[in-house]
């Protein structure tokens, strides 16, 4: 079968809010530290940063000198306008600041402002420094000077003191730090959530038929939903599933399509495969094989995963002997072959291959073992390893009628499946289909069946893959 590699893709808004939420869901550990450590580290930055300064304060009324206008409110608070007005030039002329230096016999001028309270004469003046005993002392001693420096700007003024604060004893600028941490765990929340939006965005996997048929113009032939499997049992199996018919379900239609396609192609060996381990291809192997049984006809299921065997541990199934030792020429094709609980099922364990596993899989006596299952059973079921890491699979493809990939929801991303798919279809073997398995439903994907459980697998083949995947 002709596959075409189609790389467009196009933002879906729902799949985007689903992997969003799911990766939400799987980073709640980050949030928490990304808010404490936020929170945490602006409170300790703005305590071991921060620089105190301490504001000395007056507050004084400005009063004409000259006796004839000194008694006239309206002078008087226009002389206070004018004098606050024109301070900020006087300070920074120089004159004045040279004068309060030499007084104090200190090196530079701290902060100085003045405000005028609106009409009235009453002037507030304030000066700011990180010593506050230097704030109070440049404070009394613009007061001592401004006057006769002002003289030539706003005439002869006297100062009366009305409240002033001493020398200060706390600082003016003391941080607020509840807002402080309010404020970092408010951009450590902002931060996770970035840090969730690109791995959304950035996130290549399958989430339903429609993508994966964009992606490989190959048709995906069954949907198998996420299931809940008793902790005695390493994946579902239909006849055991009887609370969960939606799996039972799929399963049987998988069968019929198989069925239909093989039997009118006159073939009888399936090899099933996966991009990466922990995808689910044992269990899809199992089932199919026990469905197919369950409807009277003979089958054989092959374990050539000897890096990972599980078929027999699937079924509960103890074999004496194993495709190993065939391989190596220990024992003969019907010593493996052990019965199952199934009627008309039967198994051949993958045993432990150690190294050059596939180099015993490309050997003539695996050719004899197909051939031989050929001639005994209807159907011939090769469960083989992730077919985009290892080419152990590529070794099994010669000897098998067609292929199918089972590629699990949300799991592997687009550039493994295509290297699959490719090591698989560049063998000449026809791939029947993809099974997109472990479907739940969510947002994006719709499916019908609604089961939100999850069933995970252990894989030993050091990838760093196989850890229990919602």
């Amino acid at each position: 079968m002709e596959y075409v590699e189609n790389k467009e893709q196009k933002l879906d808004l729902f799949v985007f809010i689903d992997d969003f939420v799911k990766e939400a869901r799987r980073k709640i550990a980050l949030a928490l530290v990304l808010v404490l450590l936020g929170g945490v580290g602006t409170v300790a930055v703005s305590y071991f940063g921060h620089s105190p300064s301490y504001t000395a304060t007056a507050s004084f009324t400005v009063k004409i000198a000259n006796p004839v206008y000194s008694g006239i409110s309206s002078y008087n608070t226009k002389t206070a306008e004018q004098m606050a007005a024109t301070f900020p030039s006087i300070l920074t002329s120089g004159v004045l600041q040279q004068r309060v230096k030499e007084h104090l016999g200190i090196s530079y001028m701290p902060g100085v402002s003045v405000s005028a309270n609106s009409n009235t004469s009453i002037i507030t003046m304030k000066v700011t420094d990180s010593d506050p005993q230097r704030a109070y002392d440049v404070l009394c001693a613009v007061m001592e000077y401004y006057p006769e420096i002002a003289e030539f700007v706003v005439g002869s003024t006297v100062l009366v003191l009305l409240d002033e604060s001493g020398v200060p004893t706390r600082p003016s600028n003391a941080p607020n730090y509840k807002n402080v941490a309010k404020n970092g765990v408010l951009m450590g929340g902002a931060l996770w959530a970035a840090i969730i939006a690109l791995l959304a965005l950035t996130k290549s996997t399958i989430h339903s038929e429609a993508e994966l048929k964009r992606l490989l113009n190959t048709p995906c032939i069954g949907q198998v939903p996420n299931v809940k499997v008793p902790r005695k049992m390493s994946c579902p199996l239909v006849h055991k599933s009887r609370n969960q018919p939606g799996f039972a379900e799929s399963i049987r239609l998988l069968r019929l399509h198989l069925e239909k396609t093989m039997g009118e192609k006159n073939q009888k060996v399936l090899l099933v495969s996966s991009a990466i381990p922990g995808e689910g291809k044992t269990t899809v192997t199992v089932n199919l094989g026990v469905s197919l049984a369950r409807k009277g006809k003979s089958v054989l299921l092959i374990d050539c995963d000897l890096r990972n065997p599980s078929v027999a541990k699937a079924l509960q199934v103890d074999a004496e002997h194993s495709l190993v030792e065939y391989l190596r020429g220990g024992v003969t094709v019907r010593d493996m072959i052990v019965p199952t609980e199934v009627a008309n099922l039967s198994i051949v364990s993958g045993g432990s291959g150690g190294k050059n596993m596939s180099e015993l899989l490309s050997q003539d006596r695996a050719a004899r073992l197909i051939q031989a299952a050929r001639n005994l059973y209807d159907y011939v079921i090769v469960d083989t390893p992730p077919c985009s890491l290892l080419a152990d699979a590529s070794e099994v493809a010669d000897l098998a009628d067609c292929g199918l990939l089972v590629i699990r929801h949300d799991f592997s991303s687009r550039e493994q499946i295509l290297d699959g798919i490719h090591r698989l279809g560049d063998g000449g073997l026809p791939i029947e289909g993809c099974v997109l398995n472990g479907v739940h439903r969510s947002i994006s994907s719709g499916y019908g069946y609604g089961y939100g459980y999850g069933y995970g697998y252990g894989y030993g083949y050091g990838y760093g893959y196989g850890e229990k995947r919602e």
